[in-house]
């Protein structure tokens, strides 16, 4: 019996990765995966397989989801706190319970085909919001996120997270999957300027650069990278999305600069600025204020400093989350917290900086840690789970 579990329970971990982005017509499938990997996992694992988790980066995180836990127990609103505190404890989970498996190969090509698959639902959805609305316009406004099979800017990641393990699938030598594996890496490129997601395209830019530090033909690499910027301004020019989305061309008001239109149109400028004023209010430096606490001070800040109605009512009502995992932390637990991640993120620095596929790893999650409060969602914790599974643990040996 035991040698049968031990042969599905790899299977079943992947099945769960597969399913991931597919929450919207799936919901509850992955929670049934998740339950049935915690009831397997002791007949599976082995004293061997803990040894992978003899990390200072799993240590350092195990004590942030520890600290985070009694900080809210004894000095926050926990029963409030406890959705987002569970969602960080499940990443940590999910890590644990990856240990049996032998490498990671297998999940990359995983994570590969789940994105396609979640690709080509997002195509199919768009074909018929265009043939419903005969227009592709939606650089605004939240009916994109609900068209693609999730939301964009978490997509977009998945895009690159994809495209990142397909370069690290990619065999030195001539393999006849690498063919796939590139064509996967272009069809990605061609959804994320097709969504105008403006992370996932920052992302693209940073891996071709990043690339320049890791190749020995800087010469030749140089050329292409100029040929891929090339790529990127035609598709600024032919699709309008990507214009409005980085640009804010549908501004009809004459005279405005470039960083006024970025304060009337970005969310963020709103919310980093709430942030700040927390900051300097009645606020606990050490202990924090709780996750719920945090959101209930945000969403006063915004009734107060937006002036437009339409957009002190989508704000209130949106009740936006700090979209900085660094200031949620700090903010909802405290300095020590934030020493903490940041610490995390240091050492998953010094760990990958001598891979490229890890460093392109680490890269893209900063930059999303800089942007989103990712914790705030089920996916988001586990996507920075699988993250740190795939820098952390080894891959099969070529």
């Amino acid at each position: 019996m035991k040698e049968i579990l031990k042969s599905i329970y790899p299977y079943l971990f992947l099945f769960f990765v597969f399913v991931l982005p597919l929450d919207k017509y799936a919901t509850a499938i992955p929670n049934i995966v998740l339950i049935t990997l915690l009831v397997i996992f002791p007949f599976v694992v082995s004293k061997k397989d803990f040894l992978k988790l003899k990390s200072k980066k799993i240590y350092v995180f195990s004590a942030l989801v520890i600290y985070i836990s009694i900080n809210s127990l004894l000095f926050q609103d926990y029963l409030n706190d406890i959705t987002i505190i569970q969602k960080i404890i499940s990443a940590l989970l999910l890590i644990v319970l990856y240990i049996p498996i032998e490498n990671t190969d297998k999940l990359k090509k995983t994570i590969i085909i789940s994105v396609f698959i979640g690709i080509l639902i997002s195509l199919w959805n768009l074909y018929f919001f265009y043939f419903s609305n005969q227009e592709f316009n939606f650089a605004t406004g939240a009916i994109i996120d609900e068209v693609l099979i999730v939301d964009r800017l978490y997509l977009g990641l998945l895009c690159i997270i994809s495209i990142i393990v397909s370069i690290g699938l990619m065999e030195r030598n001539f393999s006849p999957l690498n063919k796939w594996y590139l064509t996967n890496i272009v069809i990605n490129v061609i959804f994320v300027l097709l969504i105008s997601s403006r992370v996932a395209i920052i992302l693209l830019l940073l891996l071709f650069i990043i690339k320049l530090f890791y190749t020995k033909k800087r010469n030749k690499y140089f050329f292409f990278f100029i040929g891929i910027i090339g790529v990127m301004m035609i598709s600024f020019y032919l699709n309008k999305n990507l214009q409005e989305r980085f640009l804010f061309t549908n501004n009809t008001e004459k005279n405005v600069n470039y960083v006024e239109l970025l304060k009337k149109w970005e969310p963020r400028v709103v919310i980093w600025e709430c942030n700040y004023l927390i900051t300097k209010s009645n606020f606990n430096v050490l202990k924090g204020i709780g996750f719920y606490r945090t959101q209930e001070k945000l969403t006063d800040c915004y009734d107060k400093v937006i002036n437009d109605p339409r957009k002190k009512e989508y704000f209130v009502k949106k009740q936006f989350n700090p979209h900085n995992q660094f200031i949620d932390f700090y903010l909802s637990s405290g300095l020590i917290a934030l020493i903490l991640f940041l610490t995390l993120y240091g050492l998953l620095f010094f760990h990958s900086k001598f891979s490229y596929f890890k460093m392109t790893l680490f890269t893209s999650l900063l930059l999303f840690t800089f942007i989103e409060s990712f914790f705030h969602r089920q996916l988001g914790g586990y996507i920075f789970a699988l993250v740190l599974i795939l820098i952390l643990f080894k891959d099969k040996s070529k």
